[in-house]
C-alpha cells in the first residue's frame, strides 16, 4: 500500500480537484467489476488535471487515468494507487473561429428542392449524410471541440441537435471522447481517427518534471486499427498474456484533454435517422443486455472472419466461469450475470485464446484493458 498522504495534502490546495477515498471501482466500470481504489481524484478542468498528474508522477505512486470505464476491467483486489477521473472535463462547444450557422436543410422534400440528394437513413454505411450540387456541402463547415471527459453520447447528441454530420456511426458508443481517441474506437467500419482534426493532450516533460500541454493536427501515420499514439508503450506488473497494465513510470505519460472534430452542415432529420439506425444495430447485437465492456477481442482481417464468429465456431458461446459468461448472443462479448469477478472474466479470456490457438492457430488480442 502506497503512502498517498503527501499527495492528498497538495491536492487540498487546489479547489478544482475532488477527492474520494476507498472508492469502489465497480461503480466506475461498465463491467460492474472491481475492488476499491485507495484514492480517486476528479479534476474539473485541464489545468487541474495537469496539476494532479504532476503531483502524482513526482511522488512515484501508480496511477490510472479513467474515462468512462467502458473498456476497462479492474482487479478484484482494487488498485492501491490513484485513479484520476476525467469525468468533469465534459465541455462541448464550437471553436471560436467557427460558429454554428444554425442552418438546417430540413425535410427530404425541402432538401431536394434545393438540388440536393439525401442518402437513405437505412443506408448505415453511407457518409456524409448529404451530397449536393454545391461542392461546399462536402466540406467540413463547423469544428466542434470536445473535452476528454465528455461522453460520446453527448457529443453525438450535440452534433444532431445542431444538424452536424460525421459522427453518426458512433451513436450509442459508450464511454468518453478521450477513451475513444485513446483506443482509436472503430464503429461500423469507421475509426474515430477518421473524424479527428486536432488533439490537445498533456505530456510528461522530464526536464520540467511536470505535465505540459501539447497540441497537434491529426497525422495518419500515428494511427492504426485500434491503436493510437496515446496508448501505453509498456506494461508494469502486467500479465504478459493480457492487455494488462499497472500504470506508472513509462506508461500513461500522454493524456488526451480535448479533441477537435470537423463536421458537416446537414439535414437534422436524416442525421438523426442514421444515428438511430446505428443505436438499433448495437441493440440487435446485445451490447446493452448485461454489464459488459463490448467486444473483448480485436478483429483481425487475416483470420478471414470476425472474432465473435471464431469463438462461436469453437462452441464457446454461453460458456461460464463463476458469474461471468461468454454471451449466448455474441461470442465476442463477456457479460457479468451479477457478482462476477475479474478472475472469472480473465478465465474466459484465457479459454478463448487457448482454444483459438489450438484449433485455428490464431492469436486473439484483447481490446479491453485490465488494470492490475
Amino acid at each position: 500500500m502506497y503512502n498517498i498522504t503527501q499527495v492528498v495534502e497538495s491536492f487540498k490546495q487546489n479547489a478544482k480537484i475532488g477527492l474520494f477515498f476507498d472508492e469502489v471501482l465497480a461503480n466506475h466500470s461498465s463491467f460492474k467489476i472491481g475492488g476499491k481504489a485507495a484514492l480517486l481524484a476528479e479534476p474539473s478542468d485541464a489545468e487541474a488535471l495537469a496539476f494532479a498528474l504532476t503531483e502524482i508522477k513526482r511522488s512515484g505512486i501508480p496511477y490510472f487515468v479513467l474515462g468512462g470505464g467502458t473498456n476497462v476491467l479492474f482487479n478484484d483486489a482494487g488498485f492501491d494507487g490513484i485513479v484520476v477521473s476525467t469525468k468533469k472535463l465534459s465541455e462541448i462547444d464550437v471553436t471560436k473561429d467557427c460558429p454554428i450557422l444554425r442552418f438546417d436543410l430540413g425535410s427530404d422534400s425541402t432538401a431536394r428542392s434545393r438540388g440536393l440528394s439525401i442518402k437513405s437513413g437505412n443506408d448505415t454505411e453511407a457518409a456524409p449524410v448529404i451530397v449536393g450540387r454545391d461542392p461546399t456541402i462536402l466540406k467540413p463547415t463547423v469544428t466542434v471541440i470536445a473535452a476528454a471527459g465528455a461522453s460520446m453520447a453527448s457529443l453525438v447528441s450535440f452534433a444532431q441537435e445542431n444538424a452536424l454530420s460525421g459522427l453518426e456511426e458512433f451513436a450509442g458508443l459508450p464511454g468518453t471522447v478521450g477513451g475513444a481517441v485513446y483506443m482509436n474506437a472503430r464503429c461500423f467500419e469507421k475509426e474515430i481517427s477518421q473524424v479527428v482534426q486536432k488533439i490537445q493532450w498533456l505530456e510528461w516533460d522530464q526536464k520540467a518534471r511536470a505535465f505540459v500541454q501539447k497540441e497537434a493536427a491529426f497525422a495518419p501515420s500515428d494511427w492504426a486499427y485500434k491503436k493510437s499514439p496515446f496508448m501505453a508503450s509498456s506494461s508494469i506488473n502486467g500479465r504478459p498474456d493480457h492487455n494488462s497494465v499497472t500504470v506508472a513510470g513509462g506508461v500513461n505519460n500522454l493524456i488526451v484533454t480535448s479533441v477537435e472534430f470537423p463536421l458537416y452542415q446537414g439535414c437534422k432529420e436524416e442525421i438523426s435517422k442514421r444515428a438511430a439506425a446505428y443505436i438499433q444495430a448495437r441493440k440487435d447485437k446485445g451490447h446493452y443486455k448485461a454489464p459488459c465492456a463490448g467486444s473483448v477481442f480485436k478483429n483481425n482481417h487475416a483470420f478471414g472472419r470476425p472474432t465473435g464468429k471464431i469463438i462461436d465456431e469453437l462452441g464457446l458461446k454461453g460458456k461460464s466461469s463463476g458469474r461471468a459468461q461468454i454471451a449466448p448472443f455474441h461470442g465476442n462479448i463477456i457479460i457479468n450475470n451479477g457478482g462476477a469477478k475479474a478472475s472469472d472474466v480473465l478465465a474466459l479470456i484465457d479459454l478463448c485464446k487457448k482454444e483459438a490457438k489450438a484449433k485455428f492457430g490464431f492469436d486473439l488480442e484483447e481490446e479491453i484493458v485490465t488494470v492490475e
